[in-house]
């Protein structure tokens, strides 16, 4: 009988590695290590259908809700024109405004800040359609969505986003 429980110890040690481990990874490995960090890609819209408009402008911006740290990077944007990053919260024409940024030559935008309401929508418009200082409340002063980068869904929605080129 003891020979019998030795057995069936050796066996259950021996199993229980075997289901703590993520698949694929390997024995005695390290569990992978998570840094926060979260994403949203924003893209030009048809202001008609809502649909991305394949080969327009687009961006990722990464964030820790953690912290509130983010940045932004932006291709297809028209040149040198100035940009805000504002948080809509579907009470028009509110708007808080995250950071603001001049595209460059290339139509390539970067800006980074602090935030730390992670919910509703974020859009990139033109700088001149908003009025309000960074990290205050703002409204939207025109509308002209075809100059815009909307979000593809809100925070906290699923999404099968396709994956903007690397600005």
């Amino acid at each position: 009988m003891p020979a019998l429980v030795s057995i069936i110890l050796v066996l259950f040690l021996s199993v229980v590695p075997c289901l703590a481990a993520e698949p694929g990874a390997k024995p005695g490995a390290n569990p992978p290590v998570t840094t926060g960090k979260k994403k949203l890609l924003l893209f030009a819209k048809n202001p008609a259908t809502w649909s991305i408009i394949k080969n327009g402008g687009s961006g990722k911006m990464v964030y820790r809700a953690t912290t509130g740290a983010f940045t932004l990077t932006a291709a297809g944007l028209r040149s040198r024109a100035s940009y805000a990053l504002v948080r809509y919260a579907d009470t028009p024409p509110k708007v808080e405004i995250l950071a603001k940024a001049q595209a460059d030559r290339q139509g390539r935008l970067e800006l980074a800040g602090t935030w730390h309401n992670w919910t509703k929508k974020f859009w990139l418009v033109a700088a001149e359609d908003v009025k309000g200082k960074v990290g205050e409340a703002g409204s939207l002063t025109a509308w002209r969505p075809e100059r815009y980068l909307f979000e593809e869904k809100q925070l906290g929605i699923p999404c099968d986003c396709p994956e903007p080129d690397e600005p």
